[in-house]
């Protein structure tokens, strides 16, 4: 059904193209300029639309994540150690690699989650660059997580 549609949709718009091109160069009929017109507004009712849909989206994933961090419990650890690798790109005679900067921050351990990890003191999260920045003078933050799965959190900044 996909292929349908793309096919559909490339003859579509090389009409559309097509009538537009000879608007501009003003050798174009009453057809073409309904075509364009035409065009112009079907563009501007699904960017509305995509607009519209988005914003919804946004709500819907922020009343999920206000709803999840309602039924959590939450703990202040501390920063033990922040990390930063700048990335960068390096070429070993095979191929070229590329690193994208990295951001992390290890956090001390609280009682709930050291009853599910003994051995364990240290839990090091990985936070893009905002959250990091954040966080650069702090020496604690705020994680919030579920009762049964303290290892699994999020950061206040996260949320």
């Amino acid at each position: 059904m996909g292929c349908i549609w793309s096919v559909l949709f490339i003859v579509i718009a090389y009409y559309v193209i097509s009538a537009m091109i000879r608007v501009t160069s003003r050798s174009g009929s009453g057809l073409d300029q309904m075509i364009c017109y035409g065009a112009l507004i079907c563009f501007v009712i699904i960017m509305i639309l995509g607009v519209r849909k988005m914003y919804k989206n946004g709500q819907e994933v922020a009343a999920e994540r206000q709803q999840w961090k309602n039924t959590c419990v939450f703990a202040d650890v501390a920063i033990l150690n922040r990390r930063y690798s700048p990335g960068g790109a390096n070429d070993d005679d095979y191929e070229f690699h590329y690193y994208k900067p990295t951001y992390r921050l290890d956090l001390e351990m609280n009682s709930d989650q050291r009853a599910v990890a003994p051995n364990q003191t240290v839990l090091s999260v990985d936070v893009n660059r905002s959250t990091y920045e954040k966080l650069e003078k702090r020496d604690t933050v705020r994680i919030y997580y579920k009762p049964g799965s303290p290892l699994t959190f999020l950061l206040e900044e996260e949320i």
